[in-house]
């Protein structure tokens, strides 16, 4: 599916799914992708052997390389503004390396995302239904970027992970949600409400077998364990000594 199809496809099918199932009739008022930005961080990656002096450029240029592919848009690279010796950081250093996808380009990332990339992630267990931000925005990090399709894994020099996070026009995480449910994103299953039918099942059974021991109990079927008493340390030998004492004057 190209990029016009799928933003057709959005517009007359999926939209209007979303609209119906949170309730918004205005086409305008139904939330969307607002953009996609991927970015990667290189303050360590990029160092010369741990030294803060200076940064290997090749590297720099590989990982952009390698996001420009993925993108298909040229990268911007971040530099530092201001000196923190702690994190070996000199000011005007490379610590990060961006791209913002809008419109067209940011449905066809999310197309590659979600129907390739992240079926090709090994031990895949859906995406996190935590990782809305309050305001309608979902990041996700993906630790090797050769699940793309336009990276053969055999030609990568070194593997580096991205960083995802998919922008939306929705003032809530509900919203967001369900939006990015019809595009195809993988939630986990949500099992808050199975967990608690589970622990308020436990807890029944856990009332009723006291009930039960209680009754046993009070029918006398079962006697109470009475709590041992505790021995002092001295007590037992001075008992000892004394019965010794006692025999012997028998």
């Amino acid at each position: 599916m190209n990029s016009i199809d799928l933003f057709a496809t959005v517009k007359t099918e999926l939209l209007p799914a979303v609209g119906k199932k949170l309730g918004v009739k205005n086409i305008h008022a139904i939330p969307q992708i607002d953009k996609v930005k991927v970015a990667v961080g290189v303050g360590k990656t990029a160092r010369k052997g741990g030294s803060s002096n200076s940064m290997d450029e090749t590297l720099l240029t590989k990982i952009s390389n390698n996001i420009a592919t993925i993108t298909n848009q040229k990268p911007r690279t971040h530099l530092s503004k201001k000196a923190i010796s702690n994190f070996k950081l000199r000011a005007g250093m490379p610590i990060g390396i961006s791209v913002t996808l809008r419109k067209n380009r940011a449905l066809d990332f999310i197309n590659k995302l979600v129907n390739i990339a992240l079926p090709r992630v090994r031990d895949f267990r859906g995406l996190s239904r935590k990782s809305f931000d309050g305001h309608g925005n979902y990041s996700l990090g993906m630790k090797d970027f050769t699940v793309f399709p336009e990276v053969s894994p055999e030609d990568a020099e070194f593997v580096h992970g991205i960083e995802i996070t998919v922008c939306t026009t929705a003032n809530s995480d509900e919203a967001a949600k369900e939006l990015l449910t019809q595009l195809g994103f993988p939630f986990q299953k949500d099992t808050s409400k199975q967990d608690a039918a589970e622990a308020a099942e436990k807890e029944v059974l856990k009332e009723a077998q006291k009930a039960a021991e209680e009754a046993a109990l009070a029918a006398g079927l079962t006697k109470k364990e009475e709590p041992k008493p505790e021995v002092v340390e001295g007590e037992d030998s001075e008992a000892e000594v004394k019965d010794s004492q006692d025999s012997k004057n028998n």
